[in-house]
């Protein structure tokens, strides 16, 4: 078997695995689910309720994100034989789920992140992702998402909903757009 045999049977095999256009593609729709657990909290509750809403959403959803990966994972490993391998999803769930009642415990200022910058939250996810699986592709969405999400910080600033909020819609689509087109 050539080398160039071998680099091409890998490629076929990560493509299948969907290792760098799955987590763009969940958590681009977490973040459109972002937008309307606000709505739904202050339509619902007040202020007050969408804030506690906010607040409460990126954990939970980060949570939920990276066990939806890494059930996918493990079905495509299953189906096609391929094991989950190095850059397998559990590692980064186990310290997703154990570090966040330790950073809500230590660091409350931190989970008030998730109602500021909100877009800042699920680019730290991505990229802890992308170190873990070495992508460098995943690794530059994961920066240029945590910029976007300081801008959204800074705008939040100035009050206007319709900039803040429109900022995490074409955050979200995008990268829902950018995982949809990717072979």
């Amino acid at each position: 078997m050539t080398e160039a045999y071998l680099d091409d049977l890998r490629a076929r095999v990560r493509s299948d695995r969907r290792t760098v256009t799955a987590p763009p593609l969940v958590f681009g729709v977490l973040i459109l689910g972002h937008l309307a657990a606000a709505a739904l909290g202050g339509a619902l509750g007040g202020p007050g309720g969408g804030h506690l809403a906010v607040l409460l959403y990126w954990p939970l959803a980060g949570a939920l994100g990276l066990l939806a990966l890494r059930l996918h994972a493990r079905r495509i490993a299953a189906r096609d034989g391929v094991g989950e391998g190095p850059r397998s999803y559990g590692p980064i769930t186990i310290g997703y789920v154990v570090s966040v009642p330790v950073l809500a415990i230590l660091f409350v200022p931190v989970l008030f992140v998730g109602v500021f910058a909100p877009l800042v939250w699920p680019a730290a996810v991505l990229y802890a992702i992308a170190r873990r699986q070495h992508s460098t592709e995943l690794r530059r969405i994961a920066k240029v998402l945590a910029f976007v999400g300081c801008l959204g910080g800074l705008a939040a600033l100035t009050g206007n909903p319709w900039l803040f909020g429109g900022m995490e819609v074409v955050a979200g689509l995008a990268l829902i757009a950018w995982a949809l087109t990717r072979k």
